[in-house]
């Protein structure tokens, strides 16, 4: 049986990719995902305000974290120091250790003076670049044009600094998803991953104020990107798909490739079941295949998207089936 799959250009030896995260952070957590069976790793997202600490740390410039509660958390708890050099350190070790591509990541939301180090990440040994772009579609004085085309130029900026194979973590939160995904992959993304899950607020009634709501997805989540996957992959688009959001299963794995995703990235799951079950995922995979006489990944990859059964995708209304609904 022949799990590999490309990704990026990557030869992974399975679909399964642990995300940026804790798990990833660290030597030893990196370890620890390639011995649970995981393809590849995404390590925890270097964020552009980290970035932005140290070029104007000389200044004394310290109050660059305002904009991004999430980024003012990591940077009290995860990182000290001089974080890019931390960063290099941290994939110069794991390209030693493990034998699974490694990808960095990088959280921003603008071009700036941080584009410089994409380089410097590849320099320390990264495998491939994704870059987490937090671009916030909620100024309604900022038509959704010049959003995206800020994406694009983000984009286009980064992948003149490096050659490695770069990445595109996208939000759901735009006009036309298909517009957007095909304008980076023509201008060279070698990959989409579908979709950025964004910080969740919600309101304690009793005390009347926003208060974070879950940080982790569940698998009813994973709608809206098998949608995107599938339709994406109906149409043709010339980069590899990645899956993220409401992967917690190996029959999640299953529905994605089926939709067309090169490789799926876990995250939530694993907080809850730990890395190990990465190595459950896997053989339930290959369970899956063993089932349905497959012998390679590439014999089912978007088999859905590539018949009539895409066009449901296309139904944004929901539509009575039968009569039993009535």
């Amino acid at each position: 049986m022949d799990l590999t799959t490309s990704y990026l250009g990557l030869k992974l030896k399975n679909p399964i990719v642990v995300g940026s995260s804790t798990f990833t952070g660290t030597v030893d957590g990196i370890v620890n995902c390639a011995k649970a069976g995981a393809g590849a790793v995404v390590l925890k997202s270097l964020f552009e305000e980290q970035i932005l600490s140290d070029i104007k740390k000389e200044e004394g410039y310290t109050d660059i974290y305002n904009s991004n509660p999430d980024a003012d958390l990591y940077m009290k708890t995860f990182l000290r120091g001089n974080e890019i050099a931390i960063y290099e350190k941290l994939i110069r070790e794991a390209k030693k250790t493990v034998d699974i591509p490694i990808i960095a990541s990088i959280n921003c939301a603008d071009k700036g003076e941080w584009m410089s180090f994409a380089k410097e990440l590849q320099e320390a040994g990264a495998d491939a670049l994704e870059l987490n772009i937090a671009v916030s579609p909620f100024d309604k004085d900022v038509p959704s044009k010049d959003i995206e085309d800020e994406v694009v130029n983000i984009f286009n900026e980064v992948k003149k600094t490096v050659t490695i194979p770069v990445s595109v973590k996208l939000g759901d939160h735009f006009t036309n998803i298909g517009n957007l995904a095909f304008r980076l992959s023509m201008a060279g993304a070698a990959g989409l991953v579908l979709f950025n899950r964004f910080y969740n607020p919600t309101i304690d009634i009793e005390n009347m104020k926003v208060v974070p709501g879950s940080a982790l997805s569940v698998e009813e989540e994973n709608s809206n990107t098998l949608r995107w996957i599938s339709l994406l992959t109906a149409q043709g688009i010339p980069c590899d798909l990645s899956a993220s959001t409401g992967v917690h299963s190996a029959e999640d794995v299953v529905r994605q490739i089926l939709a067309g995703a090169e490789s799926v990235q876990v995250c939530s799951v694993l907080y809850r079941k730990g890395v190990k079950y990465v190595e459950d995922m896997v053989k339930g995979l290959e369970t899956w295949i063993t089932k349905h006489n497959f012998k390679s990944i590439n014999d089912f990859k978007g088999k859905c998207a590539a018949s009539a059964d895409v066009k449901v995708f296309e139904r944004l209304q929901y539509l009575r089936r039968n009569n039993d609904l009535n």
